[in-house]
């Protein structure tokens, strides 16, 4: 007999749920959220919606424990990235022990075990060590509006289990980032005659050495004993209009990692005031615009949910250890901002996100279901 989660999961695959950012196509979350909705109904779930952006709402389920007890979340998001080119990618494909299709992995098989535990958990409210609560978010793939909106609600979340994929590693760690554009002005002049002209695209070289040679290299010292040092990624560069004019401007995009401990917006501010200092120096007009600041995850080892997480993987034969990553979740939101103890936990690798041939461990997704229900069972025992 197949798998409650297996089950679900294809057919959440079935349902696109392209975020509307990848363009014209992108079906967006809201038929994903009515077919959750209703399997949460038939389960004898508590289902409300939080609206985010028209058709496009928060999904959360509840389920109380019979005495009093404090609110765990489980948390997964329903939108994905695009198509692209995966073949069938709505199709759910079962070869090898995997399950192929555009979200198996980031991250409807986390979903689909999220909501598998609910139901067996409904059927056993007895067995509950505290209140229990899953949210399906949008957004994630994008700019995690989604989760933003759910801490407007100030439910009295005591502690949140993100989906995404770990390898069912308890990951209580992982990087945030600082991204910003550095413009750099020149002069225009006829390429017949340079010296009439200021170079912005020369003068952005120099930045760039300024920031790989300078800059990043200090950034190793900043360092977390689970996910590394922080870092910083020259991303993209452009400037000039064409071959014949002296090019007046030029951008670049970076990506400064950062790790826990650190505040994105204090990570970039320094950065800012570093880069203003320096060109002075060097005769560079420049300007630094944020584009996006996002916070690390960094939950203590001994956190009542760290504790409960290793004990319910334990207890099941599944790795105990906690880890950090490199990449973001909605986790580092929940605790950044809404200082809510979180880990991220769920089927599949990583490698697999956003891949032509994105697929999950079937065994995986049936072994979070475990996870999940154990850890209900336990946290606030």
């Amino acid at each position: 007999m197949k798998h409650r989660a297996i089950a679900i999961l294809e057919e959440l695959i079935g349902i696109q749920s392209v975020n509307p950012h990848y363009g014209e196509g992108a079906a967006g979350e809201m038929a994903l959220s009515r077919h959750l909705e209703r399997l949460c109904r038939e389960a004898g779930l508590v289902v409300s919606r939080q609206q985010v952006f028209e058709e496009r709402d928060n999904l959360i389920v509840r389920l109380p424990a019979p005495r009093p007890g404090p609110l765990l979340m489980f948390e997964a998001h329903m939108d994905t990235v695009s198509l692209g080119a995966m073949p069938d990618p709505l199709t759910p494909i079962h070869r090898e022990g995997r399950l192929y299709g555009r979200g198996a992995c980031d991250t409807k098989g986390s979903l689909a075990a999220m909501l598998a535990a609910m139901e067996t958990l409904a059927l056993q409210p007895d067995t509950l060590g505290c209140d229990v609560m899953l949210c399906a978010t949008v957004d994630e793939e994008h700019a995690y509006r989604g989760p933003l909106k759910l801490l407007e609600l100030g439910l009295p979340i005591a502690a949140a289990v993100v989906g995404e994929p770990t390898n069912l590693r308890i990951v209580a760690a992982h990087k945030g980032c600082a991204r910003f554009a550095v413009h750099v002005r020149g002069k225009a002049a006829h390429s017949s005659v340079p010296h009439e002209g200021v170079n912005a695209i020369v003068h952005m070289s120099r930045v760039i050495r300024y920031l790989e040679e300078t800059v990043a290299p200090e950034l190793a010292d900043i360092r977390d004993p689970l996910c590394g040092p922080a870092t910083l990624s020259i991303g993209t560069i452009s400037g000039g209009r064409q071959i014949n004019i002296v090019p007046d401007r030029c951008s670049i995009e970076v990506d400064r990692r950062i790790v826990a401990g650190e505040h994105p917006g204090e990570a970039l501010a320094e950065l800012e005031a570093r880069l203003l200092a320096w060109s002075r120096t060097q005769g560079i007009d420049l300007s630094v615009e944020p584009l996006l600041l996002d916070w690390a995850l960094g939950t203590p080892e001994d956190d009542p949910l760290v504790s409960a997480a290793k004990r319910a993987a334990g207890g099941l034969g599944l790795p105990e250890g906690s880890r950090g990553e490199t990449y973001g979740s909605n986790a580092s939101k929940y605790q950044g901002i809404g200082g809510i103890p979180s880990i991220v936990y769920g089927p599949g690798s990583i490698a697999q996100a956003h891949a032509v041939d994105e697929w999950v461990p079937v065994a995986e997704v049936e072994a979070a279901t475990a996870f999940y229900v154990a850890l209900a069972r336990s946290f606030g025992r």
